[in-house]
């Protein structure tokens, strides 16, 4: 038995972060990867997206479907909270590193407790967009054109959502 814990020998100080590091890294390249060959945008409730989109909150949802979306896309919901199924998908979306994008319809939008936990909000109404850029600041804030096609509307989200992704926790 060692004299010293793992974490504070040269092992557990310089090897086992690097190791972390370049896990994470590969995750980020891997899914950066996935996100160019077959990109796959996952929602929570009806969005109005030209762009393909994997229900989220279905009955059949797994949890591991989280991961294998570029960006998880929502709306307002109809009640003052957050729905629970909801919740759970969100924390999936957080601990695996998985961009989250609210489209914002009004500026009365802004108050709902969802806008603060998202990564990015968009929205489709350009007199919105100011509203939106004061709340959440210019680089996480972007307007997407409700008529565009669906590989218009698929870039414009990872555009935005690929200059602010958070590391992926291990």
């Amino acid at each position: 038995m060692p004299d010293k814990p793992l974490e504070t020998t040269w092992m557990g100080t310089r090897v086992l972060p690097a190791v972390r590091r370049a896990k994470r890294v590969g995750r980020r390249l891997g899914r950066r990867a996935r996100s160019v060959v077959a990109p796959r945008i996952g929602a929570l409730g009806q969005l109005r997206l030209n762009a393909p989109t994997t229900d989220l909150t279905s009955a059949e949802a797994k949890p591991e479907w989280v991961r294998r979306c570029g960006v998880v896309v929502a709306r307002i919901p109809d009640q003052a909270r957050i729905p629970r199924s909801w919740r759970e998908v969100l924390i999936e979306a957080e601990r695996h590193s998985v961009p989250t994008v609210l489209v914002v319809g009004s500026e009365n939008d802004l108050d709902h407790p969802l806008a603060a936990v998202v990564t990015h909000l968009v929205t489709t109404d350009p007199l919105v967009l100011t509203a939106v850029q004061n709340f959440a600041g210019t680089e996480r804030a972007g307007l997407i054109d409700a008529a565009a096609g669906k590989r218009e509307q698929m870039s414009a989200l990872f555009a935005l959502t690929r200059l602010h992704t958070p590391l992926e926790k291990t």
